[in-house]
């Protein structure tokens, strides 16, 4: 299995790494040493995939769909990263 792997991002000082593999998209995030997932699931368009099986690709998706996939985990990993820092900053205050 192929596992591709992206630049990764940080997000209050919370580091977030993105990878694909198969249909799946997915990032991982390091809060407060604890890792968190999340992950989503895309298929080809039928275009790009019978190119990629011809080997006129090299990759299933196109840049775009790519992009549009890594701005929503990057969303997806923030809002994690605010609910839990939130919840412990809450946790410690009391």
């Amino acid at each position: 299995m192929k596992i591709t792997t992206f630049t990764v991002d940080k997000y209050k000082d919370c580091p977030i790494y993105y990878r694909n593999f198969k249909n799946v998209f997915e990032y991982l995030t390091i809060i407060n040493g604890q890792l968190y997932t999340t992950h989503l699931s895309l298929k080809p368009h039928w275009v790009t995939k019978i190119l990629y099986i011809l080997k006129v690709e090299k990759i299933q998706y196109s840049r775009q769909h790519i992009d549009l996939m890594l701005k929503q985990l990057r969303r997806l990993a923030e809002t994690t990263i605010d609910v839990v820092l939130d919840e412990s900053n809450k946790g410690n205050s009391q």
